[in-house]
């Protein structure tokens, strides 16, 4: 075997092992791939569960994927005394933070970015809106605008909401005063929809962040410049 058949036999063994490798690794990542496609278009059911029994009042969230594979209830209202205190916390954050940096407007973030977070909020796939009201009061005035008023708030969910499931019921009672509610709103996003939401809030997030620090930056200039006039003064002390 001369030179050139032994490097056209080493070309050869190296182009079998670059196939072996590329199969190899399509067959590896072939599942990976298909499995990630599969979990983004997978749909989080997100069931919103209120009600209202007098002055007794709860709010509650179940999140359910994969099969009810993953099945988590959070009681949103009424929080438990360790969760008040957390809130409590972060609302004093909160107003120190305020206290500390200057206001900004809302007026200046892009209406463009809303717009398109408020169309991709509204392509999520509505699946049940349920909602039971039954109340009373003994000034019949008052509870017929009540009625006449949720009336018109339903009409105006039927027409802009679209759900596979609707269930939009009102009861009055003229005879004895209390309220009793009811409501299901269970929303179906994909896992690809909460993502694009996620960016898209973000983004609106650090552009609030990036016009407040200009306007703080402004602000400051201005403030420099008026203490150096202030200085400069004759007439000042």
């Amino acid at each position: 075997m001369n030179r050139f058949e032994k490097m056209e036999n080493n070309i050869n063994m190296n182009y079998k092992d670059m196939g072996h490798i590329l199969l190899s690794y399509i067959v590896f990542s072939l599942p990976i791939i298909l499995s990630i496609i599969f979990l983004l278009n997978r749909s989080i059911h997100l069931i919103i569960v209120s009600e209202v029994e007098n002055e007794n009042v709860s709010v509650k969230v179940t999140i359910k994927f994969f099969f009810n594979l993953i099945n988590m209830t959070k009681t949103l209202y009424p929080i438990t005394k360790q969760e008040k205190k957390k809130s409590n916390l972060k609302y004093k954050k909160n107003k120190e933070d305020e206290s500390s940096s200057k206001r900004f407007d809302l007026k200046k973030i892009e209406v463009t970015n809303l717009v398109v977070l408020y169309r991709i909020v509204k392509k999520i796939k509505i699946t049940e809106v349920y909602s039971n009201l039954s109340y009373g009061s003994e000034n019949i005035s008052f509870t017929s605008f009540i009625y006449v008023l949720v009336n018109a708030v339903y009409g105006n969910i039927s027409n802009y909401l679209e759900s596979e499931k609707m269930y939009l019921k009102v009861r009055p009672c003229y005879t004895r005063n209390y309220i009793r509610y009811r409501g299901i709103l269970h929303l179906s996003p994909t896992i690809k929809d909460i993502i694009i939401i996620i960016r898209g809030i973000f983004k609106i997030y650090f552009e609030i962040r990036k016009y407040k620090k200009i306007k703080y930056n402004k602000e400051e200039d201005a403030n420099e410049i008026s203490k150096f006039h202030k200085k400069s003064n004759g007439y000042n002390s």
